[in-house]
């Protein structure tokens, strides 16, 4: 299986890291200006050897991050790089990007100073929080950071979304390539089906997690809350169930699989507290409209709405 993408795959890449001891440096992006190919809150890692986990641009700006996060782990002090695409010059005789923005990056060096940023990353993801942190920015106190939400004078105020978690109800033929691309994404899945024949590990491999349980036990048994939960068991019954427990869950994303007839039929036996609950959650048809039809389309389609949401202004 594939390395997963996003900060999931930042973060497991930082732990294999750190347990075989190899030295590595984590790049933040601070904050940008103009049109940039990350945004603030972007993570990647370089390691000694000069392998590289997530990216910060097209592959035009890769090297000099590299260098950067390198000059970092030799040095053992965080260092700092400014990205300006903004000139013609740039065009022509800089990164060549055409991306016409400016961003700035810090990097700081495992094991050392980037450390306690690790451990703040990891017991956030731990509660599937997202990390505010404040940084310093000026050369007295460049690399510096604060946890406490807060952004004391020369220091920046930085947010990292967590990664998206997402539970499945529902093992049909649509699970398999959702939770392939959900994996590319770096979202964290389970899937959960009391029909245990459809919960075959080499078929749900992407999956963290498999639950044989049906739909209100299954949320009762996830430790932490889901971003994102996908009705589609593809019987009504075990569809009505779920649809009853997540009008009392505070899941901000329902998605139910199926036409709008079917959905229509589903919310008319929910009581008019759970349907008012309900409503103002609930995506049915999941997914957006692209066309297409079958198990890998339906999955495109829902992956895209839910990219869609996670990273919606809020």
């Amino acid at each position: 299986m594939s390395a997963p993408g996003g900060l999931r795959g930042v973060l497991e890449a930082a732990q294999a890291r750190r347990a075989s001891g190899t030295a590595f440096a984590l790049a933040l992006v601070t904050d940008t200006e103009g049109s940039t190919y990350r945004k603030a809150g972007a993570l990647a890692l370089v390691a000694a050897d000069g392998t590289r986990t997530g990216t910060m641009s097209g592959g035009c700006l890769e090297p000099a991050l590299e260098a950067l996060c390198r000059e970092a782990i030799a040095t053992g002090r965080p260092g700092v790089a400014v990205f300006d695409t903004r000139d013609d010059d740039d065009l022509l005789f800089g990164s060549g990007s055409g991306c016409r923005g400016r961003m700035r990056v810090l990097a700081w060096p495992l094991p050392g100073a980037g450390d306690a940023l690790l451990d703040a990353l990891l017991a956030a993801h731990a509660t599937g929080s997202a990390l505010d942190l404040s940084v310093g920015m000026d050369e007295s106190n460049l690399g510096a950071l604060a946890f406490d939400g807060s952004a004391p004078a020369g220091l920046l105020l930085v947010r990292i979304a967590p990664v998206p978690r997402l539970l499945l109800l529902g093992a049909g033929p649509e699970a398999p390539p959702l939770l392939r691309l959900a994996h590319t994404l770096g979202w964290e899945t389970t899937v959960a089906d009391h029909r245990e024949g459809l919960l075959r590990p080499v078929r749900l491999s992407e999956a963290n997690a498999l639950l044989a349980l049906k739909p209100a036990a299954a949320l009762a048994a996830t430790a932490r809350q889901p971003d994102a939960v996908l009705v589609m068991t593809h019987l009504a019954s075990a569809d009505l169930e779920a649809l009853r427990a997540l009008s009392t869950a505070e899941v901000p994303y329902v998605g139910l699989l199926g036409p709008p007839g079917r959905r229509d039929e589903l919310l008319a036996e929910l009581e008019p507290a759970q349907r008012a609950a309900l409503l103002p959650r609930l995506h049915a048809p999941a997914g957006l409209f692209l066309g297409g039809e079958g198990p890998e389309a339906i999955a495109l389609a829902i992956a895209a709405d839910l990219q869609r949401c996670f990273h919606a202004p809020r």
